[in-house]
């Protein structure tokens, strides 16, 4: 949505607000049990500030969300018919969902206004570069050895694979911002900061030990290699900057214990750090109740008492369509699927515009990331389907838009000129 001459521009603070939540996102102080987590204080923040602008944030109702509003109305409703099992729990999930809709409305109007979205990717790009440097010089580093060889390096006592799903978007994001924009070939200072920052970035996803972040970030550069760019050099620049970096990943992963213990095993066993018995389980939950599932929740106390190869009284599903279906059913995953269609066909619109294919190369490691992982209530995959729906309606503006009328030739009449077509 391109600016229009005479409107009010966003509030500075909402700018402001908007960097602070997407930069606490890899911030998370698990070890400390702290009632409320930084990123959700900052959730909080940002849209107790939307109120200053409400129009401005809630104005444009985006299609996709009349289909989440559907899903929500399900969600709550399942609650209702099919009960629950911890009060408590569910009283904070519904609550996350809600703030990750609000944020999702407010933020997808918001970053389609000139600026916003390149200030908030900056801001994500520095938070982590700040938390992968934290471990290396012994700030908050976090150990977790692990039976294959090896151990497993966080920060703060976060979880192993959701912090490296984080990096691996600030991967994606500097690349994006250094060399995916249409026209924007860097400097020198690109040519040595940018490599600095990847490496960097790349050597604390390496240490996580997380197989699922890795094929992810794969997934997410190979987006790089369809882009579209003003220059046939342009074009082969990025796609070698992709595979390049693609490269360097694998090389780091095969050079690196615990990744390389973890790799071995899967393929050599099939092991998936108890996956292999969690997916069929909830397929087989799902065949049992198609329609309206188990209910949110219940479905994670169900499966435990299923599966016997950890000792756990609620399991997270580890999969996004999985947690969909057993959880609402297909009565409530369809709305939430079409809604995310809408997104995808959005994100991909918006190769066109001037962040080219970041879009599209984040929702695609994100989408990546839920084969392994449940992001239903995550403030990143909120955000990253914002960016998504904003960055495909400036493209569809700016394609719209009519194009600029020839400047007048001195000595020739105005009929004489060119008209654009």
């Amino acid at each position: 949505m391109a600016e229009r001459i005479g409107t009010p521009r966003v509030l500075p603070v909402l700018v402001v607000t908007l960097c602070l939540l997407i930069a606490s996102l890899p911030f998370e102080l698990p070890d400390y049990h702290l009632r409320w987590e930084v990123p959700q204080l900052a959730g909080a923040l940002f849209l107790a500030c939307t109120f200053l602008q409400p129009v401005r944030c809630y104005g444009r109702v985006p299609a996709p969300l009349w289909w989440l509003g559907g899903f929500m109305f399900l969600y709550c409703a399942l609650i209702l018919a099919h009960g629950w099992v911890d009060t408590i729990a569910i009283a904070q999930e519904t609550l996350l969902m809600v703030q990750a809709l609000l944020i999702f409305w407010s933020a997808a109007n918001l970053l389609a206004h000139d600026g916003v979205a390149e200030k908030v990717l900056w801001a994500f790009i520095i938070a982590c570069l700040v938390r992968a440097a934290l471990p290396l010089v012994g700030i908050g580093r976090t150990g977790e050895t692990v039976w294959t060889g090896g151990e497993r390096i966080t920060a703060f006592g976060q979880n192993a694979n959701a912090s490296a799903k984080l990096l691996a978007a600030g991967v994606l994001c500097l690349l994006g911002l250094a060399f995916g924009r249409a026209g924007h070939g860097g400097g020198r200072a690109w040519r040595l900061v940018v490599p600095a920052g990847l490496a960097l970035l790349g050597i604390a996803i390496v240490d996580t030990g997380s197989r699922g972040s890795v094929l992810a970030l794969g997934a997410g550069l190979l987006a790089f290699l369809f882009g579209r760019a003003h220059s046939r050099w342009a074009r082969v620049r990025n796609g070698l900057i992709a595979v390049l970096a693609l490269g360097f990943l694998i090389e780091a992963s095969m050079r690196t214990e615990v990744m390389r213990n973890r790799f071995e095993e899967t393929a050599t066993t099939g092991r998936l750090a108890g996956r292999e018995f969690l997916f069929p389980t909830l397929w087989q939950m799902f065949l049992e109740k198609p329609l309206a599932g188990w209910g949110p929740l219940n479905n994670q106390y169900e499966v435990a008492a299923r599966t016997t190869d950890m000792i756990k009284v609620r399991r997270d599903s580890h999969n996004l369509l999985l947690e969909l279906l057993t959880a609402e059913g297909a009565l409530g995953a369809l709305p939430f699927l079409v809604a995310l269609a809408l997104c995808v066909a959005a994100a991909w619109r918006a190769r066109r515009g001037e962040h080219g294919m970041l879009a599209t190369a984040l929702l695609l490691e994100q989408l990546a990331g839920a084969i392994s992982g449940n992001p239903i209530s995550s403030k990143m995959f909120w955000l990253v389907l914002a960016y998504g729906l904003a960055a495909g309606e400036r493209a569809r503006a700016a394609s719209a838009a009519p194009a600029p009328a020839p400047a007048a030739v001195p000595g020739l009449p105005p009929s004489s000129l060119p008209v654009p077509s």
